[in-house]
């Protein structure tokens, strides 16, 4: 399943899934992200289609069937309907323990304290960075931008 499901296959299941239980069309698939013609979408929905991932109704519409978390995926947490990068709360639960010290301690503060927390502060620092990488990396982030008319054909 890891390599079927990349590149514009990726996009579109992303785009179900944020589409949640809403059915959706080929040719709103196709206009949504960008694809030259409505046999694209149609071939990139039939192949969720045979990885059992969508389900399609008697209308000819869409939807996802099953979550599954590979390749880019594995790097999100999935509550419901929201996602977020794994990151995000590693990077708010080590800067609030930080604020927090610092506002619990502030009479104390000294050079030797502020050394003491750097590898904290550096820590941050790094899961922030990496939030911010993973965010950029979610498909849906082409969808409805001046990037969806320039992405491959296909």
């Amino acid at each position: 399943m890891l390599t079927e499901l990349t590149g514009n296959t990726l996009h579109v299941y992303w785009y179900l899934f944020k589409k949640k239980q809403n059915p959706t069309g080929v040719r709103e698939v196709q206009k949504a992200l960008g694809f030259s013609s409505s046999s694209s979408a149609d071939y990139h929905l039939q192949k969720l289609l045979d990885l059992g991932l969508i389900d399609k109704n008697s209308f000819g519409n869409y939807r996802i069937k099953k979550i599954v978390k590979v390749g880019v995926m594995k790097s999100f947490l999935f509550v419901g309907r929201t996602v977020f990068p794994k990151h995000l709360l590693y990077a708010i639960s080590t800067s609030a323990m930080i604020v927090l010290f610092f506002l619990w301690f502030a009479e104390v503060l000294s050079p030797i304290v502020f050394a003491a927390l750097s590898p904290g502060i550096l820590a941050a620092a790094i899961f922030w960075y990496e939030t911010l990488i993973v965010w950029k990396s979610i498909p849906t982030r082409l969808i409805g931008s001046n990037n969806s008319t320039k992405r491959s054909k296909v």
